[in-house]
This record gives structure tokens, sequence and C-alpha cells, in this order.
């Protein structure tokens, strides 16, 4: 059975696509066979706006509600804004984890959209610089993903209250050059731990 929601912590995790604009070779997803925490994260279909809610049942649960599952949450902006307005209207905290690539992804700056709706972004930013990034990352824009990103957390500040770059640590990945991106721009950074195939 699919999982759309699945606890971690006192946080409620929310998988709601598995398309994303980027194929990193370490991401939990390429590592192990589509289970994460004991949770069959691979979709058969995407689930609708209702099913996601109907799978929260009470905000005010969780510390943190995340939009974080196999693939880029901002891929499915429409259905973002409708649960998290729901979510926001019934007292809870929302956070979207993401590639930062949503603005390229639909042409347009979404971010606006998501004013009061979120609580706090959260940016993967896996890379240095544009050829890095695209080494490490593989996204489908190449090299012009890195400043994407960068533009994007910078725009994100004008709209919502916490923006977070993150980087995993992963071997050889220098994660304190990341630190001095974020800190140029203002923004908060934080570090993942790099995730072994035994620590599922």
């Amino acid at each position: 059975m699919n999982t759309i929601s699945y606890v971690f912590g006192k946080n409620l995790y929310l998988n709601i696509t598995n398309r994303c604009m980027m194929a990193c070779p370490y991401c939990v997803k390429r590592k192990w066979s589509n289970k994460f925490n004991g949770n069959n994260l691979k979709l058969e279909k995407e689930p609708s706006s209702k099913e996601v809610m109907e799978s929260i049942e009470n905000p005010k649960k969780y510390n943190e509600i995340i939009f974080c599952g196999y693939g880029d949450p901002l891929v499915r902006l429409e259905e973002v804004k409708e649960i998290a307005k729901w979510i926001k209207d019934n007292d809870g905290k929302v956070r979207i984890n993401t590639a930062g690539l949503a603005n390229r992804y639909h042409g347009k700056n979404i971010l606006p959209e998501l004013k009061d709706l979120v609580d706090i972004v959260s940016i993967s930013l896996n890379g240095a610089t544009p050829q890095e990034h695209n080494r490490l990352n593989n996204p489908i824009y190449k090299e012009e993903s890195f400043n994407e990103i960068l533009n994007f957390a910078k725009e994100a500040k004008n709209y919502i209250p916490e923006v977070v770059i993150t980087a995993v640590e992963f071997p050889g990945f220098d994660v304190s050059k990341v630190s001095a991106l974020a800190k140029k721009i203002g923004v908060r950074f934080r570090s993942r731990p790099y995730l072994s195939e035994n620590e599922e």
C-alpha cells in the first residue's frame, strides 16, 4: 500500500508526488527499494488534495507538517496551496522541502502564491558551484539550476517567514561552502546527515 503521509519524530511528512526536477544518485529513493522508515513511498498514483487532508486528520497533533516524500512537492503547486491552506486554517505549521527549481519549472514566480500558507521552506543545495551541483544532482536544467536555486532562496525571503538552505554531508562534499553561500544571501543553513542503507 502506498504511503501518503507518515510520522517521523513529532512531525508528519506528506508524500504527494514522486516527480522531481533532479535525479540525485544519493537520494534514498534510488538507494532503497522504495521504502523509508518502513513506509512504501513509491506512489502508484498521486493522491488528491482530499486524500492527503484525510490522511492528516488533525494538524495540531504535530510540531510540523512537512511536504517531503520521494519527489518535489512544488511540482504540484495547486495541491500544495490547497492542502497548506487547510492545514493553516486548522492551526497547523507548514514546511516545504524542495529542490528550489519551482519558479523555473512553472515558468513564473510561484512564491507570492505561498505567502501566509507556508511557515518554513527548506531548499536543498548540494553543490557550491554550478558545475559541482550539476555533477552531484543531475538537475533537469543542468548548470543553470545552481543560480536558479540561489535566486529562489533570495526571493523566498520576501514571502515566507523562515528560509533554510540545506546540504547533505555525504563523503567528499564540503558543506561549509554551501553554508557560506547561505550566509551570503541571508538565510539559515542546516546540514543533513548522509543516510546509508542500514539506517532505514
